[in-house]
């Protein structure tokens, strides 16, 4: 077992296995994302994926930070702790601790009618004034995946006029753009 980045890749400095990992993720993850996850400017996340950072580990907590966000991009965690310096037995409870935090998905099927467009388009302008002017893109998406639910509750129970016979079989049936997918892949 690798004790360290340093000796498990002498010819592949830390900045390139950084940008190697986030080039892995899946869904893909630019620069920009990254850092936007991260809370920090882009221009402070790329320094750590330029050939100018010289250090041979990245600091910790930056690397529990991205190992977080990768972990949820199918990037197995450990490999990401190697970043800063740690062997597999150090990694192991990092790892762990990473893994406790994700939150565990389930995909279920439901039959759903969405209110009609114009009580959508009021929803998320309620919505979006509760985002504040400053707030980052990752900050906007948080508030609203939390708001959501509450946002659906206030169109409340739409009424449903169910169609005739008649009209279900003379119609088309609109393509359907879900996919099945999988929760994140646990290491």
């Amino acid at each position: 077992m690798c004790e360290n980045l340093a000796q498990a890749s002498p010819m592949m400095s830390v900045s390139s296995k950084l940008k190697e990992l986030r080039e892995k993720a899946q869904p893909k993850l630019t620069i920009r994302g990254m850092a936007e996850a991260l809370g920090i400017p882009s221009a402070s996340y790329n320094f750590y994926e330029r050939a100018a950072y010289k250090k041979p580990t990245l600091p910790l907590d930056l690397t529990r930070r991205i190992a977080a966000i990768l972990s949820e991009r199918h990037v197995d965690p450990a490999e990401v702790m190697k970043l800063a310096g740690l062997n597999d037995t150090e990694a192991e409870p990092e790892v762990r601790e990473i893994d406790a935090a994700r939150p565990q998905v389930q995909f279920f099927t439901v039959q759903a009618v969405m209110p009609s467009e114009a009580a959508l388009a009021a929803m998320f302008e309620t919505l979006l004034a509760l985002i504040p002017p400053e707030a980052t893109r990752a900050e906007a998406a948080r508030i609203l995946a939390q708001r959501l639910p509450t946002g659906f509750a206030a169109i409340g129970p739409g009424v449903v006029e169910l169609p005739s016979d008649e009209e279900i079989e003379g119609a088309s049936l609109l393509p359907t753009h879900a996919t099945r997918r999988r929760g994140p892949a646990r290491p």
